[in-house]
């Protein structure tokens, strides 16, 4: 059976968060049960010991809807190589994210500050303080938590699913972005690899 929890800042539909920031003066989110305080660690576990992550990629969402490619994640720093036809680059790295098309050779650079991503890529990630996990769904083979920033959830919202493994380890299986305005892009991982040494020039920005 699926385990599931929703708790928001404010008495509103789910489909107006992202539209009403006075939100976060609203009451205080409902504290986690110990069941989901040991999920909540689980998880912390998992984030702090996924170094030099590599992984072929799905996307679904605007722009890129069944595009796919490699990955490669290091604590603050992602790079997505997008696959033919579209011949992107996406490098993300000291707050800023980074899209270059190499069929136009333009360049795209974006605050990740105001960006939901940022939540995973400001560097190491702590699901407390600054980070507000405000749903959590758990089965035996899956872990699904949602996150948004503590001073400003209208921002948006990232949603981290982990595989569950036989000895009861996570694996990150998928990204899920809901923007400010609503639009949601999703990143399904597969194959993937943990503990590699990445060579630092993968996370210096196209054209730098």
């Amino acid at each position: 059976m699926t385990a599931t929890r929703r708790f928001r800042r404010c008495l509103v539909p789910a489909a107006l968060l992202f539209g009403l920031s006075a939100c976060a003066l609203g009451p205080l989110a409902t504290p986690h049960t110990p069941a989901e305080q040991v999920s909540i660690g689980e998880a912390q576990s998992a984030l702090d010991g996924m170094r030099g992550l590599s992984a072929k990629f799905v996307q679904v969402g605007p722009g890129a809807q069944g595009a796919s490619g490699l990955a490669w994640f290091e604590t603050g720093h992602l790079r997505l190589d997008y696959a033919a036809p579209m011949r992107r680059i996406v490098v993300a790295t000291h707050g800023r994210l980074i899209v270059h098309d190499e069929a136009t050779d333009a360049t795209t650079r974006i605050s990740l500050a105001a960006n939901p991503l940022g939540l995973l890529l400001s560097g190491p990630v702590r699901l407390s303080g600054e980070i507000d996990v405000t749903d959590i769904q758990r089965s035996p083979t899956s872990l699904q938590l949602s996150l948004t920033r503590a001073s400003n959830p209208a921002q948006g919202l990232l949603t981290l699913f982990f595989d569950v493994g036989s000895q009861g380890s996570l694996l990150l299986s998928g990204i899920e972005a809901v923007d400010a305005e609503r639009h949601r892009t999703r990143f399904h991982l597969y194959d993937q690899k943990v503990g590699q040494a990445l060579d630092e020039g993968l996370f210096t920005p196209p054209g730098s």
